[in-house]
């Protein structure tokens, strides 16, 4: 199935749902359009019973931020530009907010809207030769709170204030000491033996479980849409579910889980 044909792409593999960033021309940046292409691959994935999201983009690229060709036109337009902005940040929410576990593979250039995206993820792996970076202090703009909030999560409160207040672009083994990314590797090829490792170690374990952790993270973040009653019901409510029956009973016969709606 595809998206936005040749530029947002999605693809299901079991339980697994890619999505691709595919416009090397431009590095993978964003206009409008492909933003509402990524709401609505994730408002499909969203509604399946798929367990995971994979977020990647293209050699060299995962995304370099805002089309510069479409940001011209958005300025002459204030409404306009207040749509894309309500537009980017409610795709980057339902990202971070979805019942999946979600994995950001980077390779290349993260920059602006598209460390946005990666930091809405629950894994991010990166190969060395990736650069990060959040510029709006160079176009006179501030980051949305929800964007600072992810990034504070990420890399602490100092090193935010480094990032947002400077500009600074971020080689990949500072990214991996900060916190800003889960995996460093050393290039394509050893980036896609850790993608794999990852989701074999996904797996093995219940999605449901992986959702409920979302929930309780999510509380703990200080996402203001899960209250404290949502995450200890998540905990409580996994005692009665079938994956933790099936779960006790795989490790008191010492054999695999077999989870409901199958592994990754």
């Amino acid at each position: 199935m595809t998206t936005l044909p040749h530029v947002i792409s999605t693809h299901r593999d079991r339980n697994i749902i890619q999505i691709a960033i595919q416009r090397p021309d431009k590095r993978n940046a964003l206009a409008s359009e492909h933003w509402a292409a990524i709401e609505a691959a994730l408002d499909e994935a969203a509604a399946s019973d798929a367990h995971i999201i994979v977020l990647s983009g293209v050699p060299g690229a995962f995304c370099a931020g805002a089309d510069i060709d479409e940001l011209g036109q958005l300025l002459a337009t204030p409404q306009a530009f207040a749509d894309n902005n309500a537009l980017v940040q409610r795709t980057q929410l339902k990202l971070q907010r979805i019942k999946q576990t979600t994995i950001a593979v980077i390779d290349g250039a993260c920059v602006g809207g598209g460390l946005g995206l990666a930091l809405a993820c629950d894994l991010r792996l990166a190969t060395a030769r990736s650069r990060f970076a959040i510029t709006p202090a160079k176009l006179g703009l501030v980051y949305s709170a929800d964007d600072s909030a992810r990034l504070v999560h990420a890399v602490g409160m100092a090193r935010a204030r480094q990032m947002l207040l400077t500009g600074c672009l971020v080689d990949a083994p500072t990214a991996a000491s900060w916190g800003l990314i889960s995996q460093l590797c050393e290039d394509a090829d050893a980036l896609a033996v850790a993608q794999a490792a990852l989701l074999d170690n996904l797996g093995a374990t219940s999605g449901a479980a992986r959702s409920a952790i979302k929930t309780v993270l999510a509380h703990l973040g200080g996402d203001a849409a899960v209250d404290a009653a949502a995450a200890d019901a998540a905990f409580n409510d996994a005692f009665h579910g079938a994956d933790f029956a099936e779960g006790a009973a795989a490790f008191l016969a010492k054999r695999a889980p077999q989870f409901a709606g199958g592994n990754a």
